[in-house]
């Protein structure tokens, strides 16, 4: 399913226009978000991942910087 919004965050588990909930019946109900688009919540999660790496990268190269590693 493509969704019309534009996204460049994965959302919180309350736009389900984004999420569709799961739930499962035993001893103990549980709630489930998947995401209804799986590529592009694949996409916004490895672009996430990259804007982390970047800045724990830029951290890093700081403080060797400053503190002469």
């Amino acid at each position: 399913m493509k969704n019309q919004s534009v996204y460049t965050a994965i959302p919180d588990t309350s736009d389900l226009t984004y999420w569709e909930v799961k739930l499962t019946n035993g001893p103990h109900q549980t709630r489930t978000f998947v995401p209804k688009d799986k590529e592009l919540h694949h996409r916004l999660k490895v672009e996430q991942r990259a804007e982390i790496d970047a800045r724990l990268a830029r951290t890093k190269q700081s403080e060797r910087h400053r503190y002469g590693g």
